[in-house]
């Protein structure tokens, strides 16, 4: 499995396949709290950054 993280609308997004899905972390804040949530709810999962 293969998760994007971007920000949009300022919040960041996981983007997994088709479906966005927004996290609860505003654009702020800083991305390796949103890489570790990736992880802790996608184990396993290839996590790309981008902007």
């Amino acid at each position: 499995m293969t998760i994007n993280i971007q920000k949009l609308n300022g919040l960041w997004h996981l983007i997994v396949g088709s479906c966005k899905i927004r996290t609860p972390f505003p654009e702020t804040q800083d991305r390796k709290w949103v890489v570790a949530y990736a992880r802790r709810v996608y184990p396993g999962a290839k996590v790309f950054e981008r902007d």
